[in-house]
Protein backbone atom coordinates (compact mmCIF):
# COMPACT_ATOMS: atom_id res chain seq x y z
CA UNK A 1 0.00 0.00 0.00
CA UNK A 2 3.01 2.82 0.91
CA UNK A 3 4.05 1.46 -2.39
CA UNK A 4 1.16 2.46 -4.40
CA UNK A 5 0.77 5.58 -2.36
CA UNK A 6 4.23 6.66 -3.46
CA UNK A 7 3.39 5.92 -6.79
CA UNK A 8 0.23 7.63 -6.83
CA UNK A 9 2.04 10.75 -5.74
CA UNK A 10 4.71 10.95 -7.74
CA UNK A 11 2.04 10.81 -10.92
CA UNK A 12 0.10 13.77 -9.70
CA UNK A 13 3.29 15.29 -8.93
CA UNK A 14 4.28 14.41 -12.40
CA UNK A 15 1.29 16.13 -13.82
CA UNK A 16 1.35 19.14 -11.82
CA UNK A 17 5.06 20.16 -13.00
CA UNK A 18 3.75 19.23 -16.55
CA UNK A 19 0.92 21.87 -16.01
CA UNK A 20 3.04 24.38 -14.73
CA UNK A 21 5.73 23.88 -17.26
CA UNK A 22 3.12 24.67 -20.09
CA UNK A 23 2.07 27.51 -18.25
CA UNK A 24 5.32 29.32 -18.52
CA UNK A 25 5.90 28.53 -21.43
CA UNK A 26 2.46 30.28 -22.84
CA UNK A 27 3.35 33.37 -20.77
CA UNK A 28 6.93 33.43 -21.86
CA UNK A 29 6.00 33.10 -25.28
CA UNK A 30 3.08 35.81 -24.84
CA UNK A 31 5.80 38.22 -22.99
CA UNK A 32 8.24 37.37 -26.43
CA UNK A 33 5.47 38.41 -28.57
CA UNK A 34 4.38 41.78 -26.59
CA UNK A 35 7.26 43.14 -26.84
CA UNK A 36 8.07 42.15 -30.70
CA UNK A 37 4.97 43.28 -31.57
CA UNK A 38 5.36 47.03 -29.70
CA UNK A 39 8.76 47.30 -30.35
CA UNK A 40 10.13 45.40 -33.46
CA UNK A 41 6.85 45.66 -35.52
CA UNK A 42 5.83 49.21 -34.37
CA UNK A 43 9.52 50.58 -34.24
CA UNK A 44 11.19 48.36 -36.90
CA UNK A 45 9.71 50.02 -40.31
CA UNK A 46 11.01 53.46 -39.47
CA UNK A 47 14.22 52.28 -38.34
CA UNK A 48 16.38 53.36 -41.22
CA UNK A 49 17.25 50.48 -42.99
CA UNK A 50 20.64 51.56 -44.21
CA UNK A 51 22.38 50.95 -41.03
CA UNK A 52 24.70 48.50 -41.75
CA UNK A 53 28.17 46.78 -39.88
CA UNK A 54 31.33 46.27 -42.85
CA UNK A 55 29.79 42.38 -43.56
CA UNK A 56 26.28 42.19 -43.57
CA UNK A 57 22.81 44.62 -42.69
CA UNK A 58 22.05 44.83 -38.89
CA UNK A 59 18.82 43.44 -38.33
CA UNK A 60 16.07 45.30 -36.36
CA UNK A 61 15.87 43.44 -33.52
CA UNK A 62 19.68 44.01 -33.06
CA UNK A 63 19.41 47.60 -33.76
CA UNK A 64 16.50 48.06 -30.91
CA UNK A 65 19.20 45.66 -28.61
CA UNK A 66 21.94 47.82 -29.29
CA UNK A 67 20.19 50.84 -28.69
CA UNK A 68 18.76 49.49 -25.32
CA UNK A 69 22.27 48.62 -24.33
CA UNK A 70 23.27 52.05 -24.48
CA UNK A 71 20.46 53.49 -22.72
CA UNK A 72 20.89 51.02 -20.12
CA UNK A 73 24.46 50.65 -19.59
CA UNK A 74 25.40 54.36 -20.73
CA UNK A 75 28.64 52.96 -21.85
CA UNK A 76 30.35 54.81 -24.76
CA UNK A 77 29.90 54.24 -28.41
CA UNK A 78 33.12 52.57 -28.33
CA UNK A 79 32.52 49.73 -25.69
CA UNK A 80 29.18 49.37 -27.03
CA UNK A 81 30.54 48.59 -30.69
CA UNK A 82 32.83 46.03 -29.19
CA UNK A 83 30.23 44.14 -27.44
CA UNK A 84 27.84 43.98 -30.46
CA UNK A 85 30.87 43.56 -33.52
CA UNK A 86 29.86 46.80 -35.48
CA UNK A 87 31.37 50.24 -35.54
CA UNK A 88 30.56 53.32 -33.10
CA UNK A 89 29.13 54.75 -36.28
CA UNK A 90 26.61 52.09 -36.44
CA UNK A 91 26.41 52.29 -32.85
CA UNK A 92 25.61 55.90 -33.21
CA UNK A 93 22.80 55.62 -35.84
CA UNK A 94 21.11 52.46 -34.19
CA UNK A 95 21.01 54.63 -30.81
CA UNK A 96 19.21 57.97 -32.75
CA UNK A 97 17.30 56.25 -35.33
CA UNK A 98 15.67 53.50 -32.68
CA UNK A 99 15.31 56.56 -29.79
CA UNK A 100 14.04 58.76 -32.64
CA UNK A 101 11.32 55.71 -34.16
CA UNK A 102 9.76 55.03 -30.71
CA UNK A 103 9.44 58.79 -29.37
CA UNK A 104 7.58 58.93 -33.11
CA UNK A 105 5.72 55.97 -33.01
CA UNK A 106 4.98 55.35 -29.39
CA UNK A 107 4.70 58.77 -27.51
CA UNK A 108 1.12 59.24 -27.53
CA UNK A 109 0.26 55.82 -26.97
CA UNK A 110 2.27 55.39 -23.76
CA UNK A 111 2.70 59.30 -22.45
CA UNK A 112 -0.53 60.56 -22.00
CA UNK A 113 -3.01 62.20 -19.41
CA UNK A 114 -5.59 60.95 -17.93
CA UNK A 115 -8.90 61.57 -19.80
CA UNK A 116 -11.51 62.98 -16.48
CA UNK A 117 -12.92 59.90 -16.04
CA UNK A 118 -9.89 58.17 -15.52
CA UNK A 119 -8.43 61.09 -13.41
CA UNK A 120 -11.10 60.40 -11.09
CA UNK A 121 -10.67 56.76 -10.82
CA UNK A 122 -6.77 57.62 -9.93
CA UNK A 123 -8.07 60.77 -7.43
CA UNK A 124 -10.13 57.90 -5.72
CA UNK A 125 -7.82 55.24 -5.30
CA UNK A 126 -4.96 58.07 -3.67
CA UNK A 127 -8.57 58.87 -1.23
CA UNK A 128 -8.84 55.83 -0.25
CA UNK A 129 -4.98 54.94 0.41
CA UNK A 130 -4.07 58.67 2.06
CA UNK A 131 -7.30 60.49 3.11
CA UNK A 132 -6.97 63.21 0.34
CA UNK A 133 -9.29 63.96 -2.33
CA UNK A 134 -9.07 65.11 -5.93
CA UNK A 135 -5.89 64.05 -6.29
CA UNK A 136 -4.88 62.48 -9.60
CA UNK A 137 -0.57 62.63 -9.71
CA UNK A 138 2.17 64.08 -8.35
CA UNK A 139 4.84 66.44 -10.55
CA UNK A 140 8.72 67.02 -9.53
CA UNK A 141 11.23 67.93 -11.23
CA UNK A 142 14.47 66.50 -11.88
CA UNK A 143 18.06 66.60 -13.47
CA UNK A 144 19.47 65.08 -15.77
CA UNK A 145 23.62 65.45 -16.75
CA UNK A 146 24.34 66.16 -20.03
CA UNK A 147 27.65 67.48 -21.49
CA UNK A 148 27.00 71.26 -22.05
CA UNK A 149 28.06 73.45 -25.31
CA UNK A 150 31.05 75.99 -24.51
CA UNK A 151 28.22 78.27 -26.24
CA UNK A 152 25.84 79.25 -23.08
CA UNK A 153 27.08 76.61 -20.64
CA UNK A 154 26.89 78.56 -17.50
CA UNK A 155 23.04 78.97 -18.48
CA UNK A 156 23.32 74.99 -17.89
CA UNK A 157 24.76 74.80 -14.84
CA UNK A 158 22.39 73.77 -11.97
CA UNK A 159 22.61 74.53 -8.35
CA UNK A 160 24.75 71.76 -7.47
CA UNK A 161 27.14 72.94 -9.89
CA UNK A 162 27.44 70.58 -12.29
CA UNK A 163 25.90 71.06 -16.20
CA UNK A 164 22.14 69.34 -16.50
CA UNK A 165 19.24 69.85 -18.14
CA UNK A 166 15.69 69.67 -16.41
CA UNK A 167 12.86 66.78 -16.22
CA UNK A 168 9.30 67.83 -15.06
CA UNK A 169 7.33 64.55 -14.95
CA UNK A 170 3.80 64.37 -13.63
CA UNK A 171 3.38 60.56 -11.90
CA UNK A 172 0.18 58.94 -11.08
CA UNK A 173 -0.33 56.58 -8.22
CA UNK A 174 0.78 53.34 -9.97
CA UNK A 175 4.08 54.97 -11.15
CA UNK A 176 3.09 55.50 -14.64
CA UNK A 177 4.63 58.86 -16.53
CA UNK A 178 1.44 60.82 -17.45
CA UNK A 179 3.08 63.77 -19.03
CA UNK A 180 6.55 65.37 -19.43
CA UNK A 181 8.54 68.21 -20.24
CA UNK A 182 12.36 68.25 -20.99
CA UNK A 183 14.89 70.37 -22.20
CA UNK A 184 14.82 73.08 -19.63
CA UNK A 185 18.57 74.58 -18.78
CA UNK A 186 19.78 73.54 -15.61
CA UNK A 187 19.81 76.81 -13.88
CA UNK A 188 16.21 77.00 -14.67
CA UNK A 189 13.63 76.84 -11.67
CA UNK A 190 10.85 74.41 -11.54
CA UNK A 191 8.24 76.93 -11.16
CA UNK A 192 9.93 78.48 -15.07
CA UNK A 193 9.95 75.09 -16.45
CA UNK A 194 6.16 74.35 -15.34
CA UNK A 195 4.89 78.18 -16.71
CA UNK A 196 7.05 77.28 -19.98
CA UNK A 197 5.37 73.27 -20.31
CA UNK A 198 2.21 72.61 -22.34
CA UNK A 199 1.08 71.21 -18.84
CA UNK A 200 0.22 74.79 -17.80
CA UNK A 201 -3.60 75.06 -18.13
CA UNK A 202 -6.82 73.89 -16.79
CA UNK A 203 -7.05 70.13 -15.95
CA UNK A 204 -10.03 67.72 -15.24
CA UNK A 205 -13.16 68.14 -12.56
CA UNK A 206 -14.77 65.84 -10.36
CA UNK A 207 -17.97 65.68 -8.18
CA UNK A 208 -18.11 65.85 -4.35
CA UNK A 209 -21.75 66.06 -3.07
CA UNK A 210 -22.78 68.17 -5.96
CA UNK A 211 -20.12 70.69 -6.24
CA UNK A 212 -17.66 70.47 -9.08
CA UNK A 213 -14.33 70.66 -7.95
CA UNK A 214 -10.91 70.78 -9.77
CA UNK A 215 -8.85 67.98 -9.59
CA UNK A 216 -4.95 68.68 -8.46
CA UNK A 217 -1.69 67.50 -8.76
CA UNK A 218 0.70 67.48 -5.60
CA UNK A 219 3.63 69.30 -5.93
CA UNK A 220 6.60 70.26 -3.64
CA UNK A 221 7.89 73.76 -2.25
CA UNK A 222 9.50 75.00 -5.38
CA UNK A 223 6.03 74.83 -7.25
CA UNK A 224 3.24 77.85 -6.84
CA UNK A 225 -0.19 77.51 -5.15
CA UNK A 226 -2.40 76.97 -7.82
CA UNK A 227 -6.20 76.13 -8.51
CA UNK A 228 -4.66 72.88 -9.78
CA UNK A 229 -1.44 72.13 -7.68
CA UNK A 230 -2.01 71.52 -4.42
CA UNK A 231 1.30 72.10 -1.98
CA UNK A 232 2.24 71.69 2.03
CA UNK A 233 1.86 74.31 4.32
CA UNK A 234 5.52 75.78 4.94
CA UNK A 235 6.75 77.25 8.05
CA UNK A 236 8.29 76.21 11.96
CA UNK A 237 5.45 76.25 13.47
CA UNK A 238 2.49 74.10 12.02
CA UNK A 239 -0.42 72.82 13.90
CA UNK A 240 -1.12 69.07 14.36
CA UNK A 241 -3.48 69.32 11.51
CA UNK A 242 -1.21 71.13 8.98
CA UNK A 243 1.39 68.79 9.93
CA UNK A 244 -0.36 65.71 9.12
CA UNK A 245 -2.20 67.04 5.59
CA UNK A 246 1.78 67.44 4.95
CA UNK A 247 1.93 64.16 5.85
CA UNK A 248 -0.62 62.94 3.71
CA UNK A 249 0.36 64.92 0.70
CA UNK A 250 4.21 63.72 1.04
CA UNK A 251 2.94 60.23 0.85
CA UNK A 252 0.94 60.57 -2.59
CA UNK A 253 3.80 63.21 -3.90
CA UNK A 254 7.08 60.80 -3.12
CA UNK A 255 5.69 58.42 -5.70
CA UNK A 256 7.00 60.70 -8.58
CA UNK A 257 10.60 60.97 -6.30
CA UNK A 258 10.35 57.32 -6.19
CA UNK A 259 9.80 56.99 -10.15
CA UNK A 260 12.77 59.12 -10.64
CA UNK A 261 15.10 56.63 -8.82
CA UNK A 262 13.63 53.37 -10.88
CA UNK A 263 14.25 55.16 -13.91
CA UNK A 264 17.76 56.36 -13.37
CA UNK A 265 18.88 52.91 -11.76
CA UNK A 266 17.09 51.17 -14.53
CA UNK A 267 18.22 53.27 -17.56
CA UNK A 268 22.01 54.40 -16.36
CA UNK A 269 22.01 57.41 -19.40
CA UNK A 270 19.54 59.46 -17.45
CA UNK A 271 21.74 59.25 -13.97
CA UNK A 272 25.79 59.77 -15.40
CA UNK A 273 26.79 61.96 -18.26
CA UNK A 274 27.09 59.82 -21.41
CA UNK A 275 28.37 61.14 -24.82
CA UNK A 276 25.30 61.66 -26.57
CA UNK A 277 25.26 65.08 -28.08
CA UNK A 278 22.86 67.60 -25.56
CA UNK A 279 20.52 68.67 -28.05
CA UNK A 280 19.18 64.80 -28.60
CA UNK A 281 19.13 64.06 -24.69
CA UNK A 282 15.46 65.00 -24.61
CA UNK A 283 14.56 62.31 -27.21
CA UNK A 284 17.14 59.97 -24.89
CA UNK A 285 14.90 60.69 -22.16
CA UNK A 286 12.00 60.06 -23.87
CA UNK A 287 12.87 57.02 -24.82
CA UNK A 288 13.70 55.90 -21.58
CA UNK A 289 10.32 56.96 -20.04
CA UNK A 290 8.21 55.29 -23.13
CA UNK A 291 10.25 51.89 -22.01
CA UNK A 292 9.32 52.65 -18.22
CA UNK A 293 5.72 52.81 -19.38
CA UNK A 294 5.68 50.04 -21.67
CA UNK A 295 7.41 48.02 -18.88
CA UNK A 296 4.35 49.03 -16.56
CA UNK A 297 2.01 47.78 -18.88
CA UNK A 298 3.68 44.54 -18.92
CA UNK A 299 3.83 44.03 -15.45
CA UNK A 300 0.14 44.34 -15.13
CA UNK A 301 0.15 42.11 -18.38
CA UNK A 302 2.36 39.94 -16.81
CA UNK A 303 0.06 39.76 -12.95
CA UNK A 304 -3.04 39.24 -15.30
CA UNK A 305 -1.28 35.93 -16.61
CA UNK A 306 -0.09 35.04 -13.30
CA UNK A 307 -3.58 35.45 -11.67
CA UNK A 308 -5.55 33.61 -14.45
CA UNK A 309 -3.09 30.37 -15.36
CA UNK A 310 -6.01 28.43 -14.75
CA UNK A 311 -8.09 29.61 -17.12
CA UNK A 312 -5.74 30.48 -19.96
CA UNK A 313 -4.25 27.22 -19.36
CA UNK A 314 -7.35 25.27 -19.68
CA UNK A 315 -7.96 27.26 -23.14
CA UNK A 316 -5.07 26.15 -24.42
CA UNK A 317 -4.51 23.00 -23.23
Amino acid sequence: MCSGFIHISATALALILDIQRRRLRLIRALERQFWEIVLCDAVGPLVAPAVRCPRQPVAVKKRIAIAIYKLAACAEYRVVAETFGVSKTTVHRCVYGVCEAICHKLMKKFITLPKEEEAQQIAQRNYESHGLPQIYGAIDGSHIPIRAPRDGYRDYVNRKGWASIVLQAVVDDRLMIRDISVGSPGSAHDAAVLATSSLFRGLAHMDIEGVQVPLLLAGDPAYPLLPWIMKGYAGPNLTEPQEMFNEHLSAIRVKVEHTFGHLKTRWRVLAKTSDIHHDFMPKIVATCYILHNMSNYFDLIHYFLIKNADVITEFFF
